[in-house]
C-alpha cells in the first residue's frame, strides 16, 4: 500500500495573532486540527535570537504531543524555521540562504534541511522563509535552487520545499523553484490557494514543492475563526502519496 504523507506549512507570526495576544497553545489547536505528519513552522521564536523569550517550538510540541497523545521529532535553526516530525527525522543542514563573501542574508531568513524517514522511505524535505524585497528573494531563490541546497548531490528524490517565500504564483522566484520542482497547489483541480492576510486572504505567499516523484491528493488553506485569529498568515495543508 502506498504511503500517505499530510504536510503543513505555517508562518505562525512568532504566535502573536491578529488580536496582539501571544499563545503558542492557540497555534498547537490550529496544528493539531489537521493532525499533519510533518509540520513547517516559520517565524517562530525558539530562544535562540532572542535568549530572554521562550522557546515556543518546544511549547508548541508538547501542547501537540499532549493533544495527539503521541511524541514528536523536532529540528529547528537560528532564523526561526522548525519542523516537527511524527516520523523519524535527521537533520542534514542549516544555514541562511546568502553567497558567501558575496551578499549577506538579513536576520531571520535561512532553510532548515532534514531527511524524514516514512514506512522506509526517505525523503528529503526544507523549510525556508525568504525575505521582503523582490531583489533579496530572487538571491535567495537561486541560492536554494543551486548546488549547496535543491542541487546538492546529496539531495535525491523525493523532495518536499516549503515555507514562506513572501512571492505569489507567476512571481520571478516562482517560476525559479518551478523549474525544479512542481508547486503541489498547481497539481490539484482548484486554484492556487491564498494564504495572507488571515483575515482576508487575497494573496498566495505559502508555497509547497515537490518533485515529480510524489503524488498530490488535495490541498487546502484552512480558514476557521481560529485560524484567522491566531496569526497572520492561514497554513497550507496538502496531502501526499510517497512513490
Amino acid at each position: 500500500m502506498a504511503a500517505t504523507l499530510r504536510i503543513m506549512t505555517y508562518n505562525v507570526h512568532r504566535c502573536t495573532g491578529l488580536d496582539r495576544k501571544t499563545s503558542t497553545e492557540r497555534i498547537a489547536e490550529v496544528i493539531a486540527t489537521y493532525r499533519p505528519d510533518v509540520a513547517a513552522l516559520q517565524e517562530i521564536d525558539c530562544g535562540q535570537v532572542r535568549p530572554a523569550a521562550t522557546d515556543q517550538a518546544a511549547e508548541i510540541a508538547h501542547y501537540l504531543a499532549l493533544a495527539l497523545q503521541t511524541p514528536l521529532n523536532i529540528e529547528r535553526e537560528r532564523c526561526g524555521n522548525v519542523i516537527l516530525s511524527h516520523h523519524p527525522l535527521r537533520l542534514v543542514k542549516a544555514g541562511g540562504l546568502r553567497r558567501p563573501r558575496r551578499w549577506r542574508t538579513p536576520p531571520r531568513r535561512g532553510v532548515l534541511w532534514v531527511d524524514v524517514e516514512v514506512r522506509g522511505i526517505t525523503f528529503q524535505f526544507f523549510n525556508t522563509h525568504l525575505g521582503l524585497t523582490p531583489r533579496e528573494r530572487l538571491y535567495q531563490a537561486r541560492v536554494l535552487t543551486g548546488p549547496e541546497w535543491l542541487q546538492n548531490p546529496a539531495c535525491p528524490p523525493p523532495v518536499v520545499l516549503c515555507g514562506d517565500f513572501n512571492a505569489q504564483p507567476g512571481s520571478a522566484v516562482h517560476r525559479l523553484i518551478g523549474g525544479l520542482l512542481r508547486d503541489a497547489e498547481l497539481c490539484c483541480p482548484h486554484p492556487p490557494k491564498k494564504t495572507w492576510p488571515s483575515i482576508y486572504p487575497f494573496m498566495g505567499l505559502d508555497h509547497l514543492f515537490i518533485s515529480a516523484d510524489l503524488v498530490v491528493t488535495g490541498a487546502e488553506a484552512p480558514s476557521t475563526s481560529l485560524s484567522r485569529l491566531a496569526s497572520d498568515h492561514l497554513p497550507l495543508v496538502v496531502d501526499l502519496l510517497l512513490p
